[in-house]
């Protein structure tokens, strides 16, 4: 690592009780809470004023997007985000001089938290029992939607003397790129904010965690001349990689991929994107991977499956907020061969609650077998949407699911096509949609060799009223589908 900037900052511990107690527990009735100082090279955000028990937190601007059209020259706006750690009981109270007029009411996301914040004065309230993430909306608009982190308490921190350990304290800091090896961490402390990209390739038990901030901000996006993709984590070919506790903002590109990597487990990361091709949490040909806890609002896939080269197996995405700005929620292709594998397959895959507090741009659920793989045994259990508002350069794309064996510009395989079987969709609920009404869903096989069979539905309600046949679902099935049931 190369080292260009170093600016220091402090990291405060409160204890609100006079009561003692074992480190990492807390009596009743006790709060304990962590909050971090932004680096000395970098302004808190003029459009949000955030404290918690009366501390005030810095708050950072991260880039987002608002457009759900396509556009290669797209250039991001701002939004507000802020975090800290805690454990007991937090009171919140937030002020918006940047949203350009005054805040006359306010939303609490997700909406299971049952939080209902009080307005006064423009000040909104609330408090929280719970670690995880808080989105605000303001006066009915998402635009300066404020994301709060609110993460327990670190624990195992490592020993900043271990050779094996890259510490990162508080600070700004912009380094070449970081390539970890066998039996290396990398510790990102709260208050550090990281401009630079972490590579491991070839390598096996890492760990990358920590309460700081990968920030890809210093480099043009992607696609603009000169620049190319430099995705913040970046796994490949390795095992046994650890990823807690951080965030990913402004990335050029992809945030954490990980390629053909085995037993890879994610908690607590969160991502906010709002540049081209953005994808969140993105694995390729990858076996035994885990993410839970964690967060992904993205300008493209929020939770993405593909083969590049090889099969896709034993993937499961838990207890997760989505927020898709553009493209797809969770999504299964387009590309699931394109490394011409030999009998390719992407199974035994799970999504279990999660929340998509908006989708803005094309389906939420989507399986799209552009090649010649077999895709298999896929669950959605517990699945929850609080805007399905498909809209935008969508074209055909806006149904709610969406499962295909078609050919698609991702494809590789043109001349072959697969199947998919055995998937189930148990517990969908949707609560808002852009017109009030049912979105369509959409099936389409190819042949009688290449077929959609064995889709199960159960437990949905949409707009408040249960589904229980297929023409209420306005789920369209041709020839090549068979034995597709709601229940």
């Amino acid at each position: 690592m190369k080292r260009k900037r170093i600016i220091f900052s402090l990291v405060f511990m409160l204890i609100w009780t006079a009561c003692a107690c074992a480190p990492g527990l807390a009596a009743e009735g006790q709060t304990r809470l962590t909050v971090y100082e932004g680096p000395k090279t970098m302004a808190s955000s003029p459009t949000a004023s955030v404290s918690v028990n009366g501390y005030d937190l810095f708050v950072y601007d991260v880039m987002v997007n608002h457009e759900h059209i396509w556009n290669a020259n797209t250039q991001p706006v701002t939004t507000p985000m802020t975090y800290f750690d805690f454990e007991g009981k937090a009171n919140v109270k937030i002020q918006m001089p940047g949203l350009g007029k005054a805040v006359e009411s306010a939303q609490v996301l997700p909406a299971a938290w049952g939080i209902v914040p009080q307005v006064e004065q423009g000040m909104v309230s609330f408090s929280i029992t719970e670690p995880g993430q808080y989105t605000v909306v303001f006066n009915g608009s998402v635009n300066k939607a404020l994301h709060i982190f609110a993460n327990p308490l670190e624990t195992d921190v490592p020993d900043p003397d271990d050779p094996d350990v890259f510490y990162i304290g508080p600070g700004e800091w912009v380094m070449d790129a970081i390539a970890l090896q066998d039996n290396q961490t990398l510790y990102l402390s709260g208050g550090a904010v990281l401009h630079s990209i972490i590579s491991v390739a070839n390598a096996s038990n890492v760990r990358i965690c920590g309460r700081g901030m990968i920030d890809g901000s210093d480099y043009p996006a992607w696609n603009q001349p000169g620049s190319y993709a430099r995705v913040p984590i970046d796994l490949n070919h390795s095992k046994n990689v650890t990823v807690e506790g951080i965030s990913l903002v402004n990335s050029n590109c992809w945030n954490l991929n990980s390629y053909s990597c085995k037993n890879v487990t994610i908690d607590n990361v969160k991502i906010i994107s709002g540049r081209q091709n953005g994808d969140g949490f993105t694995f390729q040909s990858c076996t035994d991977h885990t993410v839970t806890n964690s967060f992904a609002r993205t300008w493209d896939d929020s939770l993405v499956l593909k083969n590049y080269s090889g099969s896709t197996k034993g993937i499961t995405f838990k207890n997760i907020q989505v927020w898709t700005d553009l493209a797809q929620s969770m999504e299964i292709g387009y590309e699931t061969d394109k490394g011409l594998t030999l009998d390719p397959e992407i199974s035994d895959v799970l999504f279990e609650d999660i929340t998509v507090l908006y989708n803005f741009h094309k389906p939420v659920i989507s399986i799209h077998n552009s090649d010649d793989a077999f895709v298999h045994d896929i669950v959605y259990r517990n699945i929850t949407v609080e805007n399905a508002m498909m809209q935008g350069d969508n074209g055909f794309n806006k149904e709610l699911i969406e499962m295909t064996l078609q050919n698609s510009s991702w494809s590789t395989v043109r001349d072959e096509f697969g199947s998919i079987d055995g998937v189930l969709i148990d517990g969908l609920t949707v609560v808002n949609t852009v017109n009030g009404k049912v979105p369509a869903s959409r099936l389409s096989g190819q042949s009688e060799e290449n077929r959609i069979t064995n889709v199960t539905l159960r437990n949905v309600n949409i707009l408040g009223k249960p589904i229980t046949t297929l023409k209420e679902m306005k789920l369209s099935i041709d020839d090549y589908c068979e034995n597709i049931v709601i229940e």
